[in-house]
């Protein structure tokens, strides 16, 4: 089925081609090798610079480049990405140190521009649906084979680890390969519903693969994560249609994976160590090592907030100064090196204006997700079901940080985006 997809592709205009390559370059960011790299986000970045400069090149060459830019630019949601984007590049001029204050203002711009190149490559894309829901399919079952490879092969063994880093497959931590995975199982779902007989019997086994391989990674908030998936999935399944029937079976067979998963789980790992031990320390007591430390970073990051409202430490420079309100409880080479928490970071880098402007720009750019008459079969609350796992995992960890994290949120809002049809007519 991938190779017929791509082989159609190859019959398609040249402009359509060449846009949907680009794209997938993009996408396949995730994918790209280590190259024995410490931390392998340095490559990640390097990469999505040079394919950036490359669909650059091309639209400047092969298409209206600079008045498609001036027309997205005026677009509510990129204005206001760009007015975040300003902040962050005037707040360099006070950052206690302006050369990390640089090199992350280049990594946000990095994602900036993508996000304006993705807006204008859709546009020569006829179907731009059903390319996006397809490639996100392929890449997910590229990143599950990546990880379930190495479960199967110790299954053999009869050596399987909770929780082992082997298992991360394209990411370099479990954590990331979990929330990963789940930031695109919504997407699945839809592709779930809509089969029938052999198609579903794959997609149920996919399904069935995402959330025994979430279930060994066992992250807390990734478990968390699935709540939020099968919550859209219901909302999804209610808004449909009326058959009730539809929906029983439906769900009944969703839910079945789910248990099927959590009871494998159970069946092959140690007693303490299985899903449902995990689970069961999903708490905020501040005894947990993981949920105190988090907790100390939110009430850090918060009351240099408080102390400085307005302008932030400067962009990319918390990372330095939470050494000062942590210092008493570092624990070895263990520094703050992020909040933990995606907004608070930011509340401290680019204060309350650095802050709204981002939200506002998740806001307007997710407008249509409420729009239901501008999506079929209701895809949109699946949509939001993905956005909620982003959401979650900015919440918990980091993933401004992470090119993949940000690549895959750049797509969906760009996806989303592209279904208010006045922008485009």
């Amino acid at each position: 089925g991938g190779f017929f997809y791509f082989y159609k592709m190859l019959l398609l205009d040249k402009k359509e081609l060449i846009s949907k390559i680009l794209i997938i370059m993009f996408l396949i960011t995730y994918f790209i090798p280590n190259f024995y790299a410490i931390d392998r986000i340095g490559n990640q970045w390097f990469y999505l610079s040079i394919i950036s400069v490359l669909s650059f090149i091309y639209l400047l060459v092969f298409d209206d480049l600079f008045l498609k830019i001036k027309l997205i630019l005026f677009q509510r949601d990129s204005f206001l990405y760009l007015l975040f984007i300003l902040w962050a590049l005037i707040s360099i001029t006070y950052s206690i140190n302006k050369a990390e204050a640089l090199v992350t203002f280049n990594q946000y711009l990095s994602v900036f521009i993508f996000y304006i190149l993705l807006k204008i490559l859709s546009q020569n894309i006829p179907n731009v649906k059903g390319f996006f829901l397809k490639t996100f399919l392929f890449l997910l079952i590229f990143e599950v084979t990546l990880s379930i490879y190495p479960i199967l092969k110790d299954l053999e063994k009869g050596e399987i680890v909770f929780r082992s880093m082997t298992y991360a497959g394209a990411a370099s931590n479990i954590n990331i390969t979990a929330f990963s995975l789940l930031y695109k199982t919504p997407i699945l779902f839809y592709f779930f519903t809509e089969s029938k007989n052999l198609k579903k019997v794959f997609f149920s086994l996919l399904l069935f693969t995402i959330l025994f391989i979430v279930s060994i990674l066992g992250t807390r908030g990734a478990y968390l994560g699935v709540v939020l998936c099968f919550a859209s999935y219901t909302i999804y399944i209610y808004f449909l249609n009326n058959n009730a029937k539809f929906k029983f079976k439906q769900l009944s067979l969703v839910f079945g994976i789910l248990i099927i998963s959590i009871i494998s789980n159970i069946s092959l790992s140690e007693k303490n160590s299985n899903v449902i031990s995990r689970a069961s320390t999903i708490t905020l007591n501040t005894q947990d090592g993981s949920v105190n430390q988090r907790l100390r970073y939110y009430k850090q990051g918060l009351s240099h907030f408080f102390e400085n409202p307005i302008l932030g430490v400067g962009i990319g420079n918390w990372k330095l100064v939470s050494i000062d309100y942590d210092k008493k409880d570092i624990n070895g080479f263990i520094v703050p090196y992020h909040a933990h928490n995606d907004l608070i970071q930011l509340l401290t880098e680019l204060g309350i204006l650095g802050l709204v402007s981002y939200i506002l720009f998740i806001i307007f750019s997710t407008k249509n997700v409420f729009n239901a008459s501008l999506f079929d079969n209701k895809i949109n609350y699946l949509l939001l079901g993905s956005l909620s796992i982003y959401l979650l995992d900015s919440m918990l960890n980091f993933p401004i940080a992470r090119p993949i994290s940000q690549i895959f949120l750049v797509n969906i809002l760009c996806f989303i985006s592209l279904y208010d049809k006045k922008k485009y007519d």
